[in-house]
């Protein structure tokens, strides 16, 4: 099950998307109908990866990979987001949670 909200990393693109959680995710049809690559994957806020091709009723599920990424390494994702966003002070970008990172992408969006 998915700890929301999360991001939608693209394999071939630094911008990541945020989700808020399962509602925007069932009524956005731009996110659930998308047809991702093996690469592509969803980040919830407890660091979890689930991969995005698995189908069912033309939806996208999320599936859990088993894999997990710290929030150093999403940080990572979140400053080169920032940076494509032209966004100040890029390097100095921290939170203290992967809630809170994902956050800073909500904002980022919100420009």
């Amino acid at each position: 099950m998915v700890n929301w909200p999360g991001i939608i990393k693209h394999s071939d693109d630094a911008e990541l998307i945020f989700v808020s959680d399962q509602t925007e995710w069932d009524n956005d049809t731009d996110i659930h109908h998308f047809e991702y690559d093996e690469s592509d994957y969803l980040i919830d806020s407890s660091g979890n990866i689930y991969i995005l091709t698995k189908r069912s009723n033309k939806h996208v599920k999320p599936e859990a990979s088993g894999d997990s990424m710290s929030l150093n390494d999403i940080l990572g994702l979140v400053k080169a987001h920032a940076a494509q966003k032209n966004a100040c002070c890029v390097a100095k970008l921290y939170a203290p949670t992967i809630r809170d990172a994902f956050r800073i992408i909500e904002s980022l969006n919100e420009t």
